[in-house]
């Protein structure tokens, strides 16, 4: 190989490719495009590895990647290493690639995370292949111009920044698109240092599997201990799993009673294609036919209020049962628990009482998995 040339970051950093090598004191970047950060809706009570399970699960379930193709890695500051909900995806082949480097180099990072930044500093500059931008500590990326344009756009749309630095060359159609939304951009980076919030520690060599490994071996002494309670987890996981396949059995039971209740009470004839909408107009037709208005609360009367509530909600009936004439439980599907808070609330406002029997996450299937008990609001 040549010797190395700095990038645009200056002489601490240099653009890894075939004609570069990387000295001892020198942080590699690699392309962003390669590396991206995704963010994530997780539980905010996950801690530790349980938390990094549910985000593989995510991503993989999202996306449709294989498990051994590709290596996620949790994004996080330091006040966040709990709670991170941002994780660095990257190729296992590339990996396999950059690790052959060794300890050349002080470490491998995408090029974004080269940027300097802070708290509501937004920071952009021309890479290898297009632009590499960073919206603060924990969001960036790299990408051709146009898909930078666009992703900087739907940024727009949330937020915007204190402060635009351009580092290096002009990029034009970054800084048309900012003028254009009367953002000012300039090349002061006064307090603003490369690597000040612990971006090495994503240096791309190191596996984080093996870190526990060798962690596991420091802690010999309390092998047995650990071997005793690993057991105790895989019987427990058996368990849940167990325990979570009988729900899911009981869930597909409840849904077939409930169209079989459908079918006997409210749709007799023809297919059943939608159970709210076609059980919410039986009920207004028999509500019609029998003149009864509002005069009378039942459960089917409920469970028409809160349909056209859950329609506008975006949320998915999977079951509705009825422990008494004057109540409904409705088992629903959500985005996120986010969602499930909102469906609540919205119920609420729509004059019925609503109590949260259960929300949890499914391990085989994506969204929030809601349970409800609804009632009427007392006159």
């Amino acid at each position: 190989m040549t010797r190395p040339s700095t990038s645009i970051f200056g002489a601490g950093f240099v653009d890894l490719n075939a004609d570069t090598a990387p000295k001892s004191r020198q942080v590699a970047l690699v392309p962003g495009a390669l590396v991206p950060v995704l963010p994530l809706d997780l539980p905010s009570g996950l801690r530790g590895e349980a938390r990094e399970q549910v985000a593989r699960r995510q991503v993989l379930d999202r996306m449709g990647l294989d498990d051994k193709a590709v290596e996620i890695r949790p994004f996080h500051g330091l006040k966040d290493k709990e709670t991170w909900s941002h994780v660095l995806l990257a190729d296992a082949a590339s990996l396999a690639r950059w690790r052959k480097l060794g300890q050349s180099c002080k470490a491998v990072l995408p090029d974004y995370l080269a940027l300097p930044t802070a708290d509501g500093v937004w920071s952009f500059a021309a890479s290898a292949d297009g632009v590499a931008m960073r919206f603060g500590p924990h969001d960036g990326f790299s990408a051709t111009v146009d898909v930078a344009c666009a992703m900087l756009r739907r940024k727009l749309r949330d937020s915007r920044p204190e402060k635009t630095v351009r580092v290096g060359p002009d990029v034009p159609a970054i800084e048309t698109l900012l003028a254009g939304e009367d953002i000012a951009v300039s090349n002061d980076q006064t307090n603003l240092k490369s690597l000040s919030h612990s971006e090495t520690s994503f240096d791309l060599r190191r596996d984080p599997r093996q870190a526990r490994v060798r962690l596991r071996r420091k802690v010999l002494p309390w092998r047995w201990p650990a071997l005793i309670g690993g057991v105790a987890a895989a019987v427990w996981a058996a368990a849940q799993i167990i325990e979570t396949r009988m729900i899911e059995a009981r869930s597909a039971a409840l849904a077939a009673e409930t169209r079989a209740l459908v079918r006997t009470h409210f749709v007799p004839n023809g297919p059943i294609l939608d159970v709210r909408s076609q059980v919410s107009r039986a009920i207004v037709n028999a509500q019609v036919a029998a003149g009864q208005g509002q005069s009378q609360i039942t459960a089917l009367t409920l469970f028409a209020r809160a349909s056209t509530v859950i329609a506008d909600q975006s949320a998915t009936i999977e079951a509705v049962t009825s422990a008494t004439p004057r109540d409904v439980i409705l088992v629903l599907r959500v985005a996120d628990f986010a969602a499930s808070d909102q469906l609540a609330d919205a119920l609420r406002a729509a004059d019925l009482n609503v109590d949260v029997i259960e929300s949890r996450v499914s391990d085989t299937t994506s969204g929030v998995r809601s349970e409800l008990r609804v009632t009427a609001v007392a006159p």
